[in-house]
């Protein structure tokens, strides 16, 4: 661990004593906490010192929470009396112990014990590190970090009471018959949200017989509380002070807030003409500071709607309801559109849609504009889908659209007004903007699954969609979160504790099909259990690509095969060296890293190397993959499509891509004999790919037939059980000399 931490801080003076945040440190290594001591010695938050808890053990910080109800932040080690003592008592604190609001940081002397990205996205914790890591300023940013996080939730929370005891206020308010009832109870229930007696007048008309009245020359107060307890039943005009006799009339005339250093009047407006206004004796910046300005806003909202005996209650279900970014439901509106739909036993369908590179264009025009292009998404959803019992944001780019689903509904459809109602393109300011948006979809039958669980269905369906990248849309299946548990217990090999799975390489020889001689090996991931189980490649690559280790494990294989080749014996330099790159792997920027590192370490040029990608990576189109094949080729590499035929062929595209050639995919190669179709699209593809300069390999190749066409077609490279499968690294020297004789260089 960095020892930065034990430069003691300045000396503070004239601290405001204010009440400490609370932070536990739950580690079984004393020297831990004596360090996280030494580290936050004279740090404070907002004024607030930090103040340490300590326990030794889990079981230590049990005690110690359900003791201490108001911890801010606690800083736990994950493996304490047992390897995953940690976070199990994460799971505890959030489920059992039901507390949502300290904030949890897990720290780990363990590295890659627990991956940090599997934790991030089960445990509800907010930050994960080693402690080697954590130097003074790190661990201090952690916490305050965590403070914000701690303050915003409480806030939330404050806020969600308020408004629970709000509706319980207004409801009260709303049965009141009487006018001066209902004001009186006003400035109480005010008083009750400040958490202290407040100085208040509510003024307006004294018969709800008189709308349309203008002026002030009518308005009396109705209610009055603290200094201004005698001034109740008085007419404004004869009010002994000045300042708020005319900050009172100032916004009834002028129907808008206004402020003194004496309190602050706001306005009761309703739609019916009735004039009047609610006056505090406080400065603004206290009240907002003691309730909060959407509180208040909200509260005087409903008191001008309990004032004209309307429906008191909407302005709440609105702040609870109504999306502010977009207008739209919110994901807690539509469950309840949801369950009232389903409470009538109708079929319902679901949309879990979200926008694609949504996050390029946030980059791009900035978070106020990217907010314009959500609203009229919104918008456009609701034109494109009249007929939706609910339209709703869950979260940043993702809607959710509720319609009558039964045997008459066809998923087609639905896909095709999505994609037609896209085609013109969203303008914000001078900014043409074209969207794609991709949806998962799932259905609801009569009185079967809540909300939440169909919802999840089409979120899985949608996942599904993210993950492939072959369409725009997929209806939710079962096997769907079959596969997605299947891929989270394979991940699982691959990170758990003790190397559960190991992986090697394999390589196939790629041979010229003029004179088949070596032309090139492709190197292939396998993947074993630690007691030698054999596991199924694509699953596992599936895996580690939908947990983001790809991009460890790539790197891996980049070293492991650049070096093992480069040691290859008796090949010449023409022969070059085949590797897969994920979409995953091509995404993350530390690729041209990996590969230069590789490449150096290994004393091999790029220039004889081959990267196959699959079609799926161009669907984007997006510039960060371009820019990567691009940088390849300008390296001396070569791309080439893998599997060719099987993904979004299309051979428009070719000719706009960074390639210098394709393989075709081994089912067209394996049933070419006996299928002419299969003969016919080979055909197809050799000629535009000889059209588009672009060498072809054929994968598959098993029978001497097979290769007689495919060299009758002038295809370029072949490869196939027919010449070799694929061989550890120890079997290359022996398939080298055995394909080359053993005085010639293979190649």
């Amino acid at each position: 661990m960095s020892m930065d931490f034990l430069v003691p801080p300045k000396s503070q003076t004239n601290r405001v004593a204010r009440s400490p945040w609370k932070i536990l440190v739950v580690d079984d290594d004393p020297d831990v906490h004596d360090v996280t001591r030494i580290a936050v010695d004279g740090c404070d938050f907002e004024d607030r010192p930090f103040e340490l808890l300590h326990a030794l053990s889990a079981e230590e910080a049990r005690a110690c929470l359900e003791e201490h109800d108001d911890i801010a932040v606690a800083l736990i080690d994950v493996v304490m009396e047992n390897d995953t003592a940690g976070l199990g008592l994460v799971s505890w604190i959030r489920s059992e112990l039901g507390n949502s609001f300290t904030r949890l940081i897990l720290r780990t002397g363990q590295p890659g014990y627990a991956p940090q990205t599997d934790v991030i996205m089960k445990f509800d914790v907010d930050g994960y590190a080693e402690k080697a890591e954590l130097s003074r300023t790190k661990l201090i940013t952690a916490i305050v970090t965590a403070l914000r996080g701690y303050k915003l939730v409480l806030s939330l929370e404050t806020n969600r009471q308020r408004l629970k005891q709000l509706n319980t206020q207004l409801s009260a308010i709303v049965e009141k018959n009487a006018l001066r009832e209902f004001a009186a109870l006003v400035l109480e229930n005010f008083s009750d949200l400040a958490g202290e007696p407040v100085d208040g007048l509510l003024c307006g008309l004294e018969s709800l017989s008189q709308p349309g009245s203008a002026g002030v020359s009518n308005v009396r107060v109705l209610a009055a509380s603290g200094a201004f307890e005698d001034k109740l039943d008085l007419p404004l005009d004869v009010i002994g002070e000045d300042l708020v006799r005319k900050c009172v009339s100032e916004c009834i005339v002028n129907k808008t807030e206004y402020s003194t250093s004496h309190g602050v009047a706001l306005p009761l407006i309703t739609r019916n003409g009735l004039s009047g206004a609610l006056f505090i004796g406080l400065p603004l910046a206290t009240l907002n500071e003691k309730i909060g300005s959407e509180i208040i806003r909200l509260f005087v909202s409903n008191v001008a709607l309990g004032y004209e005996k309307t429906g008191l209650l909407e302005h709440i279900r609105n702040l609870a309801y109504v999306d502010r970014t977009t207008g739209q439901s919110t994901f807690s509106g539509f469950l309840e559109a949801f369950q009232s739909q389903a409470a009538a036993e109708h079929p319902l369908l679901v949309i879990h849609c979200d926008i694609q590179r949504f996050r390029f264009i946030v980059d791009g025009i900035g978070d106020e504009k990217a907010a314009a292009v959500l609203k009229q998404t919104g918008h456009r959803l609701s034109q494109t889908f009249p007929d939706a019992l609910a339209i709703a944001r869950k979260e940043k780019d993702e809607f959710l659209i509720l319609l009558r689903g039964g045997l008459e509904v066809r998923i087609q459809d639905i896909v095709a007004r999505l994609e037609d109602s896209f085609q013109e393109p969203i303008t914000i300011d001078e900014n043409q903007i074209s969207l794609k948006l991709r949806c998962g979809i799932a259905t609801a039958d009569e009185g079967e699954h809540s909300a939440e669980e169909i919802v999840r269905h089409a979120s899985i369906a949608l996942n599904d969609v993210r993950q492939k990248g072959l369409t725009n849309h997929a209806v939710f299946h079962p096997l769907m979160q079959e596969a997605a548990l299947e891929r989270l217990r394979l991940a699982s090999l691959l990170t758990g504790k003790g190397a559960q799975a190991e992986f090697s390489l394999n390589y196939q020889p790629i041979m010229q099909a003029s004179d088949e001689s070596i032309a090139s090996f492709e190197a292939l991931m396998r993947f074993r259990t630690a007691s030698g189980a054999t596991l199924n490649t694509m699953r596992m690559i599936e895996a580690a690509e939908t947990s983001g280790l790809i991009v460890e494990i790539g790197a891996w294989m980049f070293r492991s095969a650049f070096s093992e080749f480069s040691a290859l014996k008796g090949v010449s330099e023409r022969v070059r060296l085949n590797v897969n790159l994920s979409p995953r792997q091509v995404q993350a920027g530390r690729i041209y890293k990996d590969i230069e590192d590789a490449a150096a370490s290994a004393g091999l040029g790029l220039d004889r190397l081959v990267f196959e990608v699959t079609e799926g990576l161009f669907v984007n189109n997006d510039q960060v993959t371009l820019s990567v094949l691009t940088w390849l080729r300008n390296k001396g590499a070569k791309v080439v499509i893998d599997d060719f035929g099987t993904g979004y062929s299309s051979f428009s595209y070719l000719r706009k891509l960074p390639l210098d050639g394709i393989k075709i995919d081994r089912s067209f190669i394996m049933n070419m004999e006996q299928d002419p179709d299969a003969l016919a699209v080979v055909r197809s593809i050799i000629a535009v790919a000889k059209a588009l300069d672009l060498s072809i390999t054929a994968e598959g190749v098993e029978t001497a037939e097979q290769r007689k066409i495919m060299q009758e077609l002038e295809c370029d490279f072949l490869q196939g059980y027919l010449f070799s499968k694929p061989l550890p690294s120890s079997g290359l020297d022996a398939f080298v000399t055995a394909s080359n004789g053993p005085d010639l260089p293979a190649g």
